[in-house]
């Protein structure tokens, strides 16, 4: 499932991220704009998005740009719960991106293919925030009225 905005030219969700200026909470998202570069965009009131000139050639990278953009305005990623790779060995699990909590909560038993990886993944203990956004995300893009 790839979570997009109305705009067609508007890439792939990967992550969000969330900035607090003007007196409140922004999102932030990141976008895969095309092979290999990741672009910011923050959710305006319209629940429409801009996008900032922060980006990178990497998730990490634009990951770190946006710390180094952004960390007087309080950055901080959502959190998304962790990832565990299939079979299990042992493994305490790494962050997961926002795409990758989407691919597991969506899937029937949760386990889906990572295409970067080549293994199944499953994800678990996403914040309520995080499976929140992704409700009302998925919400606007089909049309639901909450």
């Amino acid at each position: 499932m790839t979570l997009t905005t109305s705009k067609p030219q508007v890439g792939k969700l990967i992550h969000v991220a969330c900035i607090f200026a003007q007196g409140r909470w922004h999102y932030l998202f990141l976008r895969k704009n095309g092979e290999g570069h990741f672009t910011w965009h923050q959710e305006l009131q319209s629940q429409h998005e801009e996008e900032t000139p922060v980006s990178g050639h990497t998730i990490e990278e634009a990951l770190r740009l946006a710390v180094r953009q952004w960390k007087e305005q309080s950055f901080r990623t959502l959190q998304c719960g962790f990832r565990y790779t299939l079979p299990e060995r042992d493994e305490h699990g790494i962050n997961a991106l926002f795409h990758q909590m989407v691919a597991s909560y969506s899937s029937s038993n949760g386990i889906y293919y990572d295409e970067e990886l080549g293994n199944n993944c499953f994800v678990q203990n996403a914040s309520d925030e995080a499976q929140k956004l992704w409700k009302r995300l998925y919400q606007n893009l089909v049309g639901i009225k909450p």
